[in-house]
């Protein structure tokens, strides 16, 4: 039996120059307005006009697969909205990568793949609910998300 021996990948270059885009998945997408039900979250009544998103980042790695996964969860004053996608980049060969090198890519690769798959889902469930749809922040050249400036 022939042991295989996985690829060492310490930096986003080498992972990038090993891995290519092989699925976009979608795991979540959902919502509901709140106008008509009697126990709406007790968030809504701290959001008043202004929405709030929680996106998690999450990633895996399984042999030659790459995953890495973009949760967001909105909260408006109309409602609620989830979208989970994921992207998933495969090699040719086993890989061993280092941690910093799989969030670098996670944040600086795929999350920049992933977000129009999530920002359409989160837009196309707000039409379908009648609801404004809430706007996600941008992202940085590393993945980071901007913050927004709001007038004083």
């Amino acid at each position: 039996m022939k042991t295989v021996v996985p690829r060492s990948v310490d930096s986003v270059e080498d992972l990038l120059a090993l891995a290519h885009l092989d699925l976009i998945q979608y795991y979540e997408v959902g919502g509901r307005r709140f106008d008509g039900f009697r126990d709406a979250p007790a968030e809504i009544v701290e959001t008043k006009d202004d929405d709030l998103a929680q996106v998690r980042l999450m990633h895996r790695l399984d042999g030659a697969t790459l995953a890495v996964r973009l949760r967001a969860e909105v909260l408006t004053p109309e409602g609620q909205i989830v979208a989970d996608v994921a992207a998933f980049f495969k090699a040719d060969e086993v890989l061993s990568v280092s941690s910093e090198a799989a969030v670098a890519f996670a944040k600086r690769v795929a999350s920049p793949i992933i977000r129009p798959y999530l920002r359409e889902a989160i837009q196309n469930t707000a039409v379908r609910l009648g609801m404004a749809a809430p706007l996600l922040a941008p992202l940085d050249q590393d993945g980071n998300e901007v913050a927004s400036a709001r007038a004083s």
